[in-house]
């Protein structure tokens, strides 16, 4: 057997749409998202080991279904993969770019031949089904924007029938991007965020959108059948520069919440908006051998967020 690595990839990951739940559309037209630099997929089967009487040894090994999760990590150059687990759908599901619409997330590496000894040929992965779980924004002093996702999907076909991969007409990205992904410095010095209308200098922040999709399996279904997004979940927390504002701790003292963005890129800008953000936590450390500036974290949830286009 020949063994192979990521450095083998030939299709960098990509996405399209979905019109059908867990179904990829077989013209998909893929976008890029080559700027994922880790993926980490964990398999978990839905089992029964049964037993009878008169027997010390398991008797059958029963599989009832299977729940397929992954996380991806990048640093981005737009919004658009972003907007996925954050913002939100309308009534009736359809609304495209945001958690209504699932995805078909797609890579294709060398590997070899199953069950041989030949050379290494072309294995797609399409990841069916996906919807954003959980995602997580973080911009550091000195450090680059990183996303952190959580995915659901109903299924991952592998297929090594080239070049469509059981699709009928696909269009794959033959050109990725060539964008710098951002760092910290994109989104401006000093006035990335905004609480209160007052500019917080900070050394970093994130913000997290816990969407709880419900995993809905049928009985007799082997994968999942659809996934439902139950309460939004948002949260916040931020290094902060210690200054002689006090508006943060009257708004703590009062229960009130307070106005919040922070810009991603100052190009558009790209702006993460919080609704209604309610600061419920303080954190400030004072010890005689310090040598760096006093900070302080707070944390809090807020309503809402949404990220611009």
């Amino acid at each position: 057997m020949i063994p192979t690595s990521v450095h083998r990839y030939l299709k960098l990951p990509q996405i399209v749409e979905e019109t059908v739940y867990g179904v990829t559309q077989t013209s998909a037209a893929f976008l890029d998202a080559s700027v994922i630099n880790s993926i980490r997929t964990t398999y978990a089967n839905a089992t029964e080991m049964y037993r009878k009487l008169g027997r010390r040894q398991m008797y059958k090994y029963i599989k009832m279904g299977q729940d397929v999760t992954y996380s991806m990590s990048f640093s981005p150059v737009d919004t658009a993969l972003i907007r996925y687990g954050t913002e939100n759908g309308n009534a009736l599901g359809t609304l495209t770019g945001t958690i209504d619409k699932s995805l078909t997330v797609a890579n294709s590496r060398y590997q070899n031949t199953w069950g041989a000894n030949g050379p290494l040929i072309e294995t797609a992965f399409l990841r069916k089904g996906s919807k954003v779980d959980s995602i997580t924004v973080t911009t550091t002093s000195r450090g680059m924007i990183v996303v952190d996702m959580d995915l659901i999907c109903s299924q991952i076909v592998q297929s090594q029938t080239g070049p469509n991969f059981g699709l009928t007409t696909p269009v794959w990205v033959v050109s990725p991007t060539t964008a710098t992904p951002w760092s910290n410095l994109v989104g401006g010095c000093g006035t990335k965020l905004t609480i209160g209308g007052v500019n917080y200098p900070f050394k970093t922040a994130s913000f997290t959108v816990n969407n709880n999709f419900d995993a809905v399996d049928v009985d007799g279904c082997d994968t999942i059948a659809w996934l439902e997004p139950g309460a939004k979940e948002v949260t916040f927390t931020a290094e902060l520069l210690a200054q002689k504002d006090t508006a943060i701790e009257t708004a703590m003292d009062a229960g009130n919440s307070l106005a919040a963005s922070i810009v991603l890129n100052a190009t558009g800008p790209k702006t993460a908006t919080f609704t209604n953000l309610f600061i419920n936590n303080k954190t400030e450390d004072e010890s005689a051998d310090e040598t760096s500036v006093k900070t302080y974290t707070i944390s809090g949830t807020a309503d809402d967020v949404t990220v611009s286009v």
